[in-house]
C-alpha cells in the first residue's frame, strides 16, 4: 500500500519538481543527465514509476550511447516474421530521414508508413519501439523519438536492421 501511495504522490508532483527529485538517481547510476534532458524525459516516465529509483530503469535508454543487447526476435511483431520487421525498419528509416522530429509529424509519418506497408499501427510500431528503446514496454513512441532525436533513432534502427540479418 505504501508503494501505491508513493506512486500517487509521484504522479501528483509537478514535472519540474519530479525531475529535480530523480536527478540524483541518474547521477548515481553514472548517467550524464542534464536538467534539460531530464525535464523532457520526466513526463514520459512519470506514469511508469512507483518509486523515484525506478526512474533509472524506466528511462536508461534515453541516456545510453548504445542500447544493451536484446534478442532480435523482440523486433518481430505478433503475427509477423523477420522479413516484415525488416521491411518496417527499412521503410521507417527512409521516412524518418526527412520527417520533422516532433510528436505530430512522427505520428502522421509512421502511421502513413504502416498503411503503405499494409500493416496495423501496432504491428509496424513494435519493431520501431524495440529498435529505438531496446524493449517492448517503453514510454510513448513518438514522444520518445522526439526526445532522442533523428540521429540516435536512425542509428538504432540501422543496428536493429543488422540484428535481423541472422533471422531473415
Amino acid at each position: 500500500k505504501a508503494v501505491w501511495l508513493n506512486a500517487e504522490h509521484i504522479r501528483a508532483l509537478p514535472v519540474e519538481q519530479l525531475s529535480d527529485c530523480i536527478e540524483p538517481f541518474f547521477k548515481q547510476a553514472g548517467f550524464a543527465a542534464t536538467p534539460e534532458k531530464l525535464l523532457a524525459v520526466t513526463p514520459l516516465i512519470r506514469e511508469r514509476i512507483k518509486l523515484l529509483r525506478d526512474a533509472v530503469s524506466a528511462a536508461d535508454f534515453f541516456f545510453l550511447p548504445e542500447l544493451a543487447p536484446y534478442e532480435a526476435a523482440e523486433l518481430i511483431p505478433q503475427k509477423g516474421d523477420a522479413s516484415m520487421a525488416r521491411r518496417v525498419l527499412e521503410h521507417a528509416r527512409e521516412v524518418l530521414a526527412t520527417t520533422s522530429f516532433d510528436h505530430d509529424s512522427l505520428d502522421q509519418a509512421l502511421r502513413a508508413a504502416a498503411a503503405q506497408l499494409g500493416l496495423k499501427a501496432g504491428q509496424a510500431f513494435q519493431p520501431i519501439r524495440v529498435a529505438v528503446c531496446g524493449r517492448k514496454n517503453a514510454p510513448p513512441l513518438f514522444e520518445t523519438m522526439a526526445v532522442l532525436g533523428r540521429e540516435v533513432c536512425l542509428a538504432r534502427i540501422r543496428r536493429a536492421e543488422a540484428s535481423l540479418e541472422s533471422l531473415v
